[in-house]
């Protein structure tokens, strides 16, 4: 009986940790960069939208990242860019 407890306990706490890394808010955005300045590239989405979004160091990063070029971004809900990638 003890280890069945256990073994209940064990997944609950195994999924508490689940819902929290959905809630971080992480999303995807495609479309073409339209001004790349410092640490900072807009992209304007397929409806229009334009998304400011920050870059540093923890950024991966593939392809050639300038105006004009087609992109596919993963980012945080703040607009933090965690990986950017050229399309070809």
């Amino acid at each position: 009986m003890k280890k069945l407890m256990m073994f209940f306990v064990a997944a609950m706490v195994a999924f508490s940790f689940a819902t929290v890394s959905f809630a971080t808010g992480d999303h995807k955005v495609s479309g073409e960069v339209t001004k790349v300045e410092g640490d900072m590239v807009t992209v304007k989405d397929d409806k229009g939208k334009e998304h400011k979004i920050h870059t540093d160091k923890s950024t991966k990063t593939t392809g050639d990242i300038k105006q004009g070029a087609k992109v596919d971004v993963d980012m945080t809900d703040k607009g933090h860019a965690t990986a950017i990638s050229a399309k070809k």
